[in-house]
Parts: C-alpha cells; sequence; structure tokens
C-alpha cells in the first residue's frame, strides 16, 4: 500500500506541473456546472439526464439576453449570476437607467470579473424590443433543429447472449442507444418539439416495440401572450416553491457553491429530455396580471412500475416506480405502462417589490395503490392510492438581506420547513443560512429541496456557507452544515446524525490560468457488520477527500486541464478505504474542428470511495462515470462543423457532427460489472455519434 501511495503522488506532481508548465495567453473559466453534477451523481447514484439548461444556454448563446430589458425570471434562467446579483442589476437600471456597455456592469453592487465573464458569451447591451410579439410572427424566423445521436458499448455482456434457456432473463433487443429530437424554438417564447429515446437492449421497430422507440414525448409551450405568462401542452415539469413539494428540474444541494442554497426556476417548464421520469404529460398554465400569479396544471400518464400483489393475490399493488427507463428483459417490458397516474395543481401568489408570498398545492391519484416493502425504515412512508400537499412559500429582501423558506403539510397533516437567507455584508463577503426541519412522516413525491438526502423526509438541519474574496482572483468558498434523522434510513436502523465540512480556493490569477483547491470532510452514522440476523450496529464513518483541479490554456486554440483527487474513509480504525484518481486532459481548436481527450488513473479499495468525474462529451449529454477498482481510462471527443459538405443553395442549413470514443483498461480482472450487464474480459468500449441539423 506504502509504495502505491508513493507511485499515485508521484503521478500527481506529474499531471500538475506538465499542465502548469509553459505557455499562456487565453482562458475560458469551465463552468461550475461540471462540479454540480459531480455532487449531484454521488448524492443521488445517478446520471443526470436532464438537459434542459444546456439547451438553454445554447439558446443564449444564439440569441443573447438583453440585459437593459431583462426580466428577474431571464436572468435565473442563466444560473450565473445569484440572486442578490440579480436584484442588484435591477435596482441598478432602475437608478441610473440602460447599461452603455459591458464594462458597467462591474459598477454594478456585487459584481465581480468572474461572474462577468462567465456571463459574456450570453449577453448583450442594447436598448431595442420587447419580448412580446404577434402570435402569428412566431411561427416564423425562429431556429429549428433535428439531432440524432447514436451509442454503443462494442464488448458483449451477458444480457445480449443467446440463454440456453429461453425463459431466462435476457436483453430483447439490439445494444445500441438511439435518441432523436426535434426542436423549434422562436426567442424563447414559442417552442415545439418531440422526442424519441431507445436504450441499449430495448427492441426496436419489433417485439414489443413495433412502433420504434420505447419512449415518446411531445412539447408546446408559449410565453408571453397577453396574460398568459406561460402555456404547456404535452409534456411539461412543475417547480413549486422551495422544493418541498414538487420539483422535477435540476436541483443541487451542498458543493463547491456556498452560496448555492435557494431553488430558483420559474413554476412551468417545457420538458424534451431522454428521461423516461419525473415529467407531467397534459396541459399547464400561468396567468400574469399586476402583482399577481397564477399557475394551474392537469395531467394524466401511465408510469412504470413494479408490481405487488395484494391479499387476494391481485397485481392491485406497487412497491416502487421503475424510474430507470429501461424495458429491456421479458419482466421490465410487461412492467412498461403498467399504472397510471393522474395529477393536478398549481399555485396563486402575490408578488411587490422586495417581497413575495404564495401558495402551492398538489394531489396524485394512482390506478394501483402504493405499498412499499414493510421494513421499519419504510414504516412513514406512501401508503394508498393518493396523496396531497399544501405549501406557503416566501421571499423578501431587505438592504443586502434576502430571506426566503417554504412551509410544507401532506395530507396527515405532518410538517416540512425550510428557511434560508443570503447576505451580503460587502463586496468581498456574502454569507448564506438554511435551517430545515422535515419530519419522518412527511410525504411528497417528485420533490427536491436543499437536504441531505435525496429527498425531503426525516431530517433537520442547519447549514452556513460563506463566499470571501480577498482579493482579484482569488475566492474562498466555505460550508459546514450539521444534520440528524429522528428515525430510520436504508442502511441506518436507528436515529443518525452527520456533519459535513467543505473549503474549496479558487485561484484565477490571469485569464490564463485557475487552481482550484477542495477539501470536504464527511461524517455519517451507518450499518455496522450485523452482530445477529437483522440486527446492525451503527458505527460512525468519516469520508475526507481534497482534490487539486488546474485549468491552463496557451491560446484560444489549445488548453490543458488536470485533476488529481484523494478519498479516505475511516471507522475508528476499522474497514479503512482510499482511493486515487489523476486525470490530464487537453483541447484543441482549428478552424471548423474542436477536440478534447483526456486520460486518467484510478485506485480505490472499493465502491464506497468511488469517484464520480464529469467528462466532455457531444453537445446536450452528460458523461458522469463513477471509478472504482483499478484500472486506466481514455476518451477522445472530436467536433466537426460540417456545413461545408452542402450545396451552396442550402446555406441556411448548418450541419454539425460529433464523434466520441472511450475506453476503460482494469488490468487483471476476468470481468466487468455484474448481471446481465456483466461483460467478460477486462476492456469496456463505447463510442457515440451525433448530428446535429440546424435551420431558420
Amino acid at each position: 500500500m506504502i509504495c502505491n501511495w508513493l507511485r499515485q503522488i508521484l503521478l500527481f506532481f506529474l499531471f500538475h506541473v506538465y499542465c502548469i508548465s509553459g505557455w499562456a495567453q487565453h482562458y475560458e473559466i469551465p463552468e461550475l456546472r461540471s462540479a454540480q453534477l459531480e455532487d449531484l451523481a454521488e448524492k443521488k447514484d445517478i446520471e443526470p439526464q436532464d438537459d434542459s439548461y444546456a439547451l438553454e444556454l445554447e439558446q443564449f448563446r444564439i440569441h443573447p439576453l438583453n440585459l437593459n430589458t431583462a426580466s428577474e425570471e431571464d436572468l435565473v434562467k442563466l444560473q450565473i449570476p445569484d440572486i442578490i446579483q440579480i436584484r442588484n442589476l435591477i435596482q441598478y437600471r432602475k437608478l441610473l437607467g440602460f447599461l452603455l456597455t459591458e464594462h458597467e456592469l462591474q459598477a454594478v453592487p456585487g459584481w465581480d470579473i468572474e461572474t462577468i465573464r462567465r456571463l459574456l458569451p450570453y449577453i448583450r447591451i442594447g436598448r431595442d424590443e420587447s419580448v412580446y410579439s404577434a402570435l402569428k410572427e412566431r411561427w416564423k424566423g425562429g431556429d429549428a433543429s433535428f439531432l440524432i445521436r447514436t451509442s454503443q458499448v462494442i464488448e458483449k455482456s451477458k444480457g445480449f447472449e443467446k440463454p440456453a434457456n429461453p425463459d431466462a432473463s435476457h436483453y430483447m433487443g439490439s445494444a445500441e442507444r438511439i435518441f432523436i429530437r426535434y426542436l423549434y424554438n422562436y426567442k424563447q417564447i414559442l417552442a415545439y418539439g418531440f422526442t424519441g429515446d431507445k436504450d441499449a437492449g430495448e427492441p426496436f421497430f419489433r417485439g414489443a416495440q413495433r412502433l420504434g422507440f420505447d419512449f415518446y414525448s411531445f412539447h408546446f409551450f408559449l410565453r408571453h401572450t397577453g396574460i398568459i405568462k406561460a402555456l404547456a401542452l404535452g409534456d411539461f415539469t412543475v417547480n413549486l416553491g422551495q422544493g418541498l413539494i414538487q420539483w422535477q428540474n435540476i436541483a443541487f444541494s451542498k458543493g463547491s457553491q456556498a452560496l448555492g442554497v435557494k431553488r430558483e426556476a420559474s413554476c412551468i417548464n417545457p420538458y424534451h429530455s431522454a428521461g423516461e421520469f419525473n415529467y407531467h404529460r397534459g396541459a399547464a398554465i400561468s396567468l400574469e396580471k399586476g402583482n399577481w400569479e397564477s399557475s394551474f396544471f392537469i395531467s394524466l400518464q401511465k408510469i412504470s412500475t413494479n408490481p405487488l400483489a395484494d391479499t387476494s393475490g391481485q397485481e392491485n399493488l406497487f412497491s416502487s416506480f421503475q424510474n430507470s427507463g429501461y424495458h429491456r428483459t421479458a419482466t421490465e417490458i410487461a412492467n412498461r405502462n403498467n399504472s397510471e397516474q393522474f395529477s393536478m395543481g398549481g399555485n396563486i401568489r402575490i408578488t411587490k417589490p422586495g417581497f413575495m408570498v404564495g401558495m402551492n398545492y398538489i394531489e396524485y391519484h394512482f390506478s394501483r395503490s402504493f405499498n412499499k416493502k414493510p421494513v421499519p425504515y419504510n414504516l412513514f412512508s406512501i401508503k394508498g392510492n393518493e396523496l396531497r400537499d399544501l405549501s406557503m412559500d416566501y421571499h423578501y429582501t431587505i438592504s443586502n438581506l434576502h430571506a426566503f423558506g417554504e412551509i410544507a403539510t401532506d395530507q396527515h397533516k405532518h410538517i416540512a420547513i425550510i428557511q434560508g437567507a443570503l447576505v451580503s455584508l460587502n463586496e468581498n463577503l456574502d454569507l448564506s443560512f438554511l435551517y430545515r426541519n422535515i419530519s419522518a412522516r412527511y410525504q411528497s413525491l417528485y420533490s427536491d429541496a436543499f437536504t441531505e438526502n435525496s429527498t425531503p423526509v426525516n431530517e433537520k438541519g442547519f447549514y452556513t456557507g460563506f463566499s470571501y474574496r480577498p482579493v482579484q482572483g482569488l475566492q474562498a468558498d466555505l460550508f459546514y452544515d450539521v444534520y440528524h434523522f429522528p428515525w430510520l434510513k436504508y442502511r441506518v436502523d436507528g436515529p443518525a446524525a452527520g456533519m459535513d465540512f467543505s473549503v474549496q480556493l479558487k485561484y484565477n490569477p490571469d485569464k490564463t490560468w485557475q487552481l482550484i483547491s477542495l477539501y470536504r470532510n464527511e461524517y455519517k452514522t451507518m450499518n455496522g457488520d450485523a452482530v445477529h440476523p437483522g440486527t446492525h450496529p451503527l458505527i460512525n464513518i468519516l469520508k475526507k477527500r481534497w482534490r487539486l483541479s488546474t485549468v491552463y490554456n496557451i491560446s484560444r486554440a489549445i488548453g490543458f486541464t488536470s485533476r488529481t483527487e484523494f478519498i479516505w474513509t475511516d471507522s475508528k480504525g476499522l474497514n479503512q478505504q482510499r482511493g486515487f484518481l489523476g486525470m490530464a486532459g487537453m483541447r484543441m481548436s482549428r478552424n471548423h474542428t474542436d477536440a478534447n481527450f483526456a486520460i486518467l488513473f484510478f485506485e480505490t479499495d472499493g465502491y464506497d470511495v468511488r469517484v464520480y468525474t464529469y467528462e466532455a462529451d457531444v453537445l446536450y449529454n452528460y458523461t458522469l462515470p463513477a471509478y472504482y477498482g483499478k484500472g486506466i481510462h481514455y476518451y477522445i471527443n472530436v467536433h466537426q462543423e460540417l456545413s461545408g459538405l452542402l450545396n451552396k443553395s442550402e446555406s441556411h442549413l448548418k450541419l454539425s457532427g460529433w464523434l466520441r470514443w472511450g475506453q476503460t483498461f482494469y488490468p487483471g480482472y476476468k470481468s466487468i460489472g455484474s448481471g446481465l450487464d456483466e461483460i467478460p474480459g477486462s476492456r469496456k468500449s463505447e463510442w457515440k455519434v451525433q448530428v446535429i441539423v440546424q435551420w431558420q
């Protein structure tokens, strides 16, 4: 083990010396989104599929947002300035009038150079147009695109082998994954389109899927038409309050942004992603008149569940949702769309300068009764075929203090509370606080609040965050969170507590180089090894993480990146585990071609010290693998503008292509994965191709 760690430390220095030596001219700060996605993937142990934010950013890049006319809601969509910065900009416009140039943003209180630099690709300064336009004008002159993406793991897993027993579980379809999407968008005030998605192993135009894709989706979305603020038909998502009763877009909790504690998003949004769960299908509308705003929605959709027989032997119950979207085996196909979900709800709110208060309501009805596995930690879980939640949310601003919160109750009058505050003490120091108190009996569905748990239930805690910028180019983000779980949890057979501490230093001396150092310390209570059947003692586990990453650009055309990460876990000297990951990458751009590639080494003692890493991928797609065990991974990602292949008569068309290749080696392994996904051998390879055609 000592030799292994010496080798890892040597690799650490080689990576960072390689990536910060030599050249410099231009540097673009990487999006904080990648670090947030890593935190989300680790918290929920899933790979996010909602690409709405990437789509919105691309629209803002094509049609930059005019900061002189942008509303608070428009600025929130960028997810770059925080709510205090947004309100300071709006107040600045009221007092001093329109901005004259982008340089004037430096005079807005709380706006720093880094925020402005990240914002520049998506904004402009102008005095023209209102977003309101005649409805008939919106059907022409917009941007249209058609995307097709396909990928496949080269090595054949057990699921694709023809079983000796015809009744044995196996994948019924081919190994390719295929995704298509058509979108029309007019300045983000009229949008419609459709998507189709086939996962690896699912039939395609045969068997159970004679109509082609396993999942089809359609959306129509209209904004700013008279008193209609938003109208959605087809598939859409709903966000209410601070997420205690409903939040369906991607939302982040603790991570690299110490001030990112408040949920901010439009109530109703179109849904056009590949995920087959956590959205509504029906109709929704938001109405706005003066200081009043109301939103309502109604939805009826088929969902996939795991059926459970009742006492009479009839399958009138279900124990859980099948939220993976996979329908590959005979069992998965049989359970596809086997239940119905009816939902309705909405909110009403009044907004005045510096103040907002709203009421939110939602209810669900299922064609089967929900009945989770009868284990102690599920004692207070949802039961029956209906659920209702009601909440009040609010925020107010006084000088440099912005306070917000939500109080919710379910149909059984169990309470959940979130109260937070953002404070700007001066131009260099910001603070955030968040208190939550959520009953172990509280019940909600499709909710996502700022909690330690993956869903808001069974938790009390207090979070404190600091963001300090002592000098230009240096920023420190720190948070400290303490929490308590009054009732049992999965793998925690008793009341438990925990603590989470993190400090991140970001050094950005000029436009060419950035260095980030992150240290995180997590202290949790978990089950130990069973002493008697069904009985586990509780043990305290300390998990430490240190990460050092750099980005260094020679010019606009060439840049380097590196990352080194160490993880330790310890439970009073027992079950010690360690993990290491080292990565070095490079990007290049020339004419109409962009390419990036990276190689990384990882060595961990087990899954509990896995490392999630965001990797460059084709546009609108995420790759967030969890690395554990011992191995080497590399990937190559190439983007090529292909419009030159088209005839001049088709100059209004834009054609772009992406190609990605990734491969992982596990030396000494006889197989990779488990179950039907087990691959014989020590190598796993995947290719991915994407083509987008755009026109106006």
